[in-house]
């Protein structure tokens, strides 16, 4: 066992049981392996554990099925000062204030973007000011016991051409001088401008060796978090749009450009450190479900399946008297078709719905139970705490103060953070407040069975019913519920009401 930034991290079970023996009951250990929860906390030790892909699951280093909810890190990232927060009255105490509204939440994973033209703004020069705030921002959730995937984010690929991503160096001469700016309404529609699409073309084809650069970019991350087990891995582009070549020959691009890339960045980064995961989205066309379930999969180790959902639903408008769940189903049945053909686990990295409109208590509702009913994990778009507002998207979880916007507080919901085998089903019920949970249990993992349960929904004492019996133990101040296993290979139940 280490210790890193306040932070206890454990190889596997067995380390982790010799290290608690002078507590010489499993009730402490399990209050250790919950995220600590209450506000101004962060010095109390929290447990983070490797984690690897398991077939079609992720799981920690001891055994267990890991589900990750969490949330985008932010939109205001995309412009400077490059953080998802305004740095006021400075750098240290915004930080503070925004990660722990993030933990408040209970989440406890975060899509942190890193954008590259602040990480290498001039060629082959990293900027180390920007980077040690990005070590600062990663230890800050570490601390917390959040882990962190490390998203390279663009849309439109640069400033330039009203979106962001790509340092002014890696673009066409003729584009280096355009004005930056923000504020560009439907801007996904410039994807299919000349300007956008034969940059997109540039990047893919690797001209001036841009590709070869950004991989390099990769590597040194890799190194400078190689010993923070809480950096999960990578996701080498956010929605990666083929441009007017691969739109031509999509197929070809995906195999020859996207898949390309990625085992690029994966043997970059998997030379440093093997446990780094390959978060891999696709094509944002394919942003209602994947289209192709057959998809030939990127041959290289610890991939995870990483698209994005957004649906008519993300603007506030539905297709069917009483919600559009069957769209939802449909479009990420898909996804999760496409991560069993790739034998891959299925982490959808943006969704949403912006907190300002009036259905979106009942739109994350719908959401979050067929992302339940599929065990999908995911990262809800997005939390800034900032004024400023890019290409006029106001869609932030967090106020400008900080605070959480009334109708975010439905993210603050149960979910399965470790269980002790394989989970078969698992449900939540906004209305009854009804948390339902089967798994097989797995006898010879050793460590308990971790439920979120949020205190806003639960009392101090809510009601448990588990089959076949056992131990377990609600602790309101970490609002969490540890199962201890029974070493059986057994069907376990989970009942929780308020």
């Amino acid at each position: 066992m280490k210790a890193e930034n306040g932070v206890r991290i454990y190889q596997n079970e067995k380390e982790y049981l010799m290290g608690k023996k002078v507590y010489l009951n499993y009730l402490v250990a399990g209050c250790l392996l919950l995220a600590v929860k209450i506000a101004g906390a962060e010095d109390r030790p929290a447990s983070i554990f490797p984690l690897q892909v398991e077939q079609d699951r992720l799981v920690d280093s001891a055994g267990r099925q890991v589900i990750l909810r969490g949330v985008n890190a932010g939109g205001r990232s995309k412009l400077p000062p490059f953080y998802p927060f305004d740095p006021d009255p400075d750098f240290e105490t915004a930080l503070e204030k925004y990660a722990d509204q993030i933990q408040a939440l209970g989440f406890n994973v975060v899509r942190l973007l890193i954008i590259y033209e602040a990480g290498e703004p001039v060629r082959g020069q990293y900027d180390e000011d920007y980077l040690r705030k990005y070590d600062r921002m990663v230890s800050a959730f570490s601390r917390r016991g959040i882990y962190i995937i490390i998203d390279s984010h663009q849309d439109l690929y640069s400033r330039r051409l009203c979106g962001d991503g790509l340092p002014d160096w890696a673009l066409s001469e003729q584009y280096r001088n355009q004005p930056q700016h923000a504020d560009c309404k439907l801007w996904s529609l410039r994807y299919f401008t000349n300007p956008v699409a034969t940059t997109a073309d540039r990047f893919w084809s690797n001209e001036d060796g841009i590709v070869d650069s950004y991989a390099a970019f990769f590597k040194m991350l890799a190194e400078r978090y190689k010993n923070e087990p809480a950096v999960l891995g990578f996701e080498p582009v956010n929605e990666p749009f083929p441009g007017f070549r691969g739109m031509a020959n999509y197929p070809e691009w995906y195999q020859e450009g996207l898949f390309a890339l990625y085992r690029k960045v994966a043997e970059a980064v998997q030379s440093v450190e093997q446990r780094y995961l390959i978060f891999a989205d696709l094509c944002p066309l394919e942003n209602q479900g994947a289209w192709n379930l057959n998809l030939k999969k990127p041959e290289l180790k610890n991939l995870v399946l990483a698209p994005h959902y957004y649906d008519t639903g993300t603007f506030g408008i539905a297709l069917s008297p009483g919600g559009d769940q069957w769209l939802m189903r449909r479009g990420l049945k898909r996804d999760r078709a496409l991560g069993d053909f790739w034998n891959a686990p299925v982490l959808v990295t943006e969704y949403g719905i912006s907190p300002k409109l009036k259905n979106a208590p009942e739109y994350i509702g719908e959401l979050y139970a067929v992302f339940d009913e599929l065990n999908l994990s995911g990262t809800f778009w997005e939390a800034s705490m900032s004024q400023t507002i890019w290409n006029l998207e106001n869609t932030s979880i967090l106020a400008p103060d900080g605070s959480v916007r009334g109708k975010a507080l439905v993210l603050d919901r149960p979910y399965p953070r470790a269980v002790g085998g394989v989970i078969r089903k698992f449900s939540f019920d906004p209305e009854t407040k009804k948390l339902e949970l089967s798994w097989q249990e797995n006898p010879e993992i050793k460590l308990p069975t971790e439920i979120y349960l949020p205190g806003r929904i639960y009392s101090s004492r809510p009601e448990i019913s588990l089959e076949p019996g056992g131990d377990f133990k609600y602790i309101p101040d970490y609002q969490g519920l540890v199962i201890y296993p029974i070493k059986e290979n057994s069907l376990r139940y989970l009942r929780v009401r308020p």
